[in-house]
């Protein structure tokens, strides 16, 4: 039967739950009806702020300040393990694990003064910059309402959104303060009610985001962030579609052409 698919009848209620609101989160259909999700939810750090140079080179810095060496690999590799969406705690845990005896408050305070900068010292958080196009954002914002759901301080959040011109494209953004961090569904959920939606996409760059949405009742989109090698970006295209994610996307040619209509 050309033109259709098949789906396998699901076991549970919950099963049947997910593929009704999968079914429903096509962005549009050839003739051009807007059947699209109620909102668009994006992660930032890898997703919309290219952080490789700033928040994971931080976090390079930071162990070094204490004496043990950390390269990117490793860094990607506790991203894929999952339960790290707060790098201050991250940071802490690789230390930690590394053999030093450090306090979450002593590595959080060398790890901002790296990232924010001090005095005359210029902080990494200069060399983020935007993923998406400002052409790209507006249109997404003209068919409907679009969403951030990060981990970053608010603080952090507004200054990225400030510096790139783009905090009037999203009605709502989600941060560390308002809700527990992803894996744990809350924060997305805080954003579709902000929203006013029941049915979205969330684009993330780690099984993390992945969790979150699929725990949401969102449908995940796994992003392969920018700055990694082909190796990371095989291990990183595994570990978000062995968390779950519907489909996998670059970040280049505006999500690999994820909203061409």
């Amino acid at each position: 039967m050309p033109g259709y698919i098949r789906v396998t009848v699901p076991r549970t209620d919950a099963e049947m739950a997910a593929l009704d609101c999968a079914l429903g989160c096509p962005i549009r259909d050839r003739s051009g009806h807007d059947r699209g999700p109620d909102a668009i939810l994006f992660d930032m750090d890898g997703v919309l702020a290219d952080v490789h140079r700033s928040y994971r080179e931080t976090i390079v810095q930071t162990c070094a300040l204490f004496g043990i060496a950390v390269g990117q690999a490793e860094i990607g590799a506790a991203k894929r393990a999952g339960n790290a969406n707060d790098d201050w705690a991250l940071t802490h845990r690789i230390l930690k694990e590394a053999g030093i005896k450090a306090t979450l408050g002593e590595v959080t305070q060398c790890f901002e003064d790296i990232y924010q900068g001090t005095g005359e010292t210029p902080g990494l958080r200069r060399h983020e910059t935007l993923i998406p196009t400002h052409e790209m954002l507006a249109r997404l914002a003209r068919s409907g309402p679009l969403g951030i759901v990060t981990g970053r301080p608010r603080s952090d959040a507004d200054c990225f959104l400030t510096e790139h011109n783009i905090g009037m494209y999203f009605s709502a953004v989600i941060c560390r303060e308002d809700a527990p961090l992803k894996p744990d569904p809350a924060p997305v959920q805080a954003a579709l009610d902000q929203l006013d939606a029941r049915t979205a996409w969330l684009l993330g760059d780690t099984p993390d985001d992945v969790v979150a949405a699929l725990g949401a009742g969102v449908v995940p989109i796994g992003v392969l962030s920018p700055g990694q090698n082909s190796g990371a970006r095989r291990m990183a295209r595994d570990a978000l579609m062995n968390a779950g994610a519907a489909r996998i996307v670059d970040t280049g040619n505006d999500y690999g052409g994820l909203f061409d209509g």
